[in-house]
């Protein structure tokens, strides 16, 4: 009789830690272990994803296919860049990242792609195209939307020379399908008050004297009015997609010792696109990779 009762109370013990065992939430996906996600199926890096309308099976983050007459193949890897956040509105953590695929010749293209969580594990969806040879630099996802930021190169300019331009562009899930979103840059920027923050470039950082001094606005008729941390200015923009130039910037001209003004006039002179990061701060991206102007 006491034999039967200790197994009785064992087999109660066993199943009481195996229910809370099976009940243990799913460990919280950061974007430093991408590569390693599998929720109880198919991982990010062994999945199927749609490129230019044809099936590409990843095995560990690669594929090769052989081209008929050729002794070249299609070869897809996985490169990262990834970031993770619910895309389709499910509430689980979906994962956007890159792509690679060469043929053989020297190009070399990088796509965007998203692969969707479920019961399952993940399932892949289709890519789009970023471009041939550019530099990758973050992706984000922010309420939904994928950002992804590179930088490319100017237009007709070799692919000898360094990516140098940089491009944001935004991208969503539609109907289980990744589509590229047209932002409108007066939905995005414009109206409102933006205060300078810092300059970055690759050999230093420029912080205003005075915090707060320094501010921007961009109205919807295309003009631009600000401060200084000595008189007021106003003249015009231009933008095209994410590219942003300014022109006709003209000041009040009281005279101040020590201003920082004429350097952020011509901080302004070099804008050449612009975009908004994950803290939703305006990015002025400067010409020739000279650095990038941070705005709050």
């Amino acid at each position: 009789m006491k034999k039967i009762l200790f197994f009785v109370v064992l087999l109660t013990i066993l199943g009481t830690v195996a229910f809370y065992l099976y009940q243990k939430p799913a460990e919280k996906i950061s974007d430093n272990n991408i590569e390693e996600v599998n929720v109880g199926g198919k991982t990010v890096k062994d999945n199927i994803y749609t490129i230019d309308g044809k099936p590409i099976t990843l095995v560990n983050g690669l594929s090769e296919i052989e081209i008929p007459g050729s002794t070249s193949k299609k070869v897809t890897r996985y490169f990262g860049n990834g970031a993770v956040g619910d895309l389709n509105g499910d509430d689980k953590e979906d994962v956007a990242f890159l792509l690679t695929q060469t043929s053989g010749g020297s190009g070399n293209f990088y796509y965007v792609v998203v692969a969707l969580a479920d019961d399952k594990g993940y399932r892949g969806i289709n890519a789009i195209l970023l471009g041939d040879r550019i530099a990758p630099q973050t992706t984000e996802i922010n309420e939904g939307q994928i950002v992804v930021n590179y930088a490319d190169r100017k237009k007709d300019e070799p692919f000898a020379v360094e990516p140098s331009v940089g491009v944001s562009r935004y991208f969503q899930v539609v109907n289980n399908q990744l589509t590229e979103v047209k932002v409108s840059a007066q939905v995005q920027i414009t109206n409102r008050d933006w205060k300078w923050v810092n300059t970055v470039s690759s050999d230093e950082v420029i912080i205003p004297q005075k915090t707060g001094a320094f501010s921007l606005n961009l109205k919807d008729d295309g003009s631009v009015s600000g401060t200084t941390d000595c008189n007021g200015f106003s003249g015009r923009y231009e933008i095209s997609g994410n590219k942003l130039s300014f022109s006709s910037l003209v000041s009040t001209e009281i005279f101040c010792e020590g201003s920082q003004e004429n350097m952020f006039a011509q901080l302004l002179a070099e804008v050449e696109s612009y975009s908004l990061n994950e803290e939703k701060n305006l990015v002025f991206q400067l010409k020739d990779g000279l650095g990038s102007m941070f705005f709050e």
